[in-house]
């Protein structure tokens, strides 16, 4: 098959999981992570992408709402992907707990805006010295309106400016 075929096969949305099965093997790590991202790829073609060797590919999974929480778990270990892990819905709590604590700003601002993050840890990050990290709380739709009121009123302007922005803040 021409390249330009497969091409075609990883970006429409009709294409199956089987299909998409078979092009997870395809030399180019562009249509592997074309594949990882794709919609219908399917749990177990993802588990198998979870250990290839292309950053890019396993970023994909590891955003991907059909990647099982056990290969999410191991992935969160990959310092190269975590933050993607970190954003992910389907990521359990007490991996986005143990985030939370991470030195890597990028790693705490996704798992602020993690639909799915605890009102504890939106508490915690709430606190952050990080003002990316606070305005990325006060981002969240479902960040509790306490939170939001004091991040309206934090010392950086940005924060404030995002806090008064999300719809759930009281005017």
């Amino acid at each position: 098959m021409m390249n330009m075929e497969v091409l075609a096969l990883v970006q429409d949305e009709n294409t199956s999981a089987e299909v998409l099965e078979k092009l997870s093997e395809d030399e180019d790590e562009f249509i592997r992570a074309r594949v990882a991202a794709h919609l219908n790829t399917s749990s177990d073609t993802l588990v198998k992408l979870s250990t290839d060797e292309s950053g890019l590919v396993r970023e994909f999974v590891a955003e991907h709402l059909n990647t099982p929480v056990e290969t999410l778990v191991a992935l969160s270990e990959d310092r190269f992907i975590v933050s993607w892990v970190a954003g992910n819905p389907n990521t359990p709590l007490e991996i986005l707990e143990k985030l939370s604590d991470d030195e890597d700003q990028f790693v705490r601002i996704s798992i602020s805006v993690n639909p799915s993050i605890s009102n504890e840890i939106l508490k915690k990050l709430s606190m952050d010295d990080d003002e990316n990290v606070r305005a990325a709380v006060a981002k969240n739709v479902n960040t509790p309106i306490g939170i939001l009121t004091r991040l309206s009123k934090d010392q950086n302007e940005s924060v404030r400016e995002v806090a008064l922005e999300n719809p759930s803040t009281p005017t």
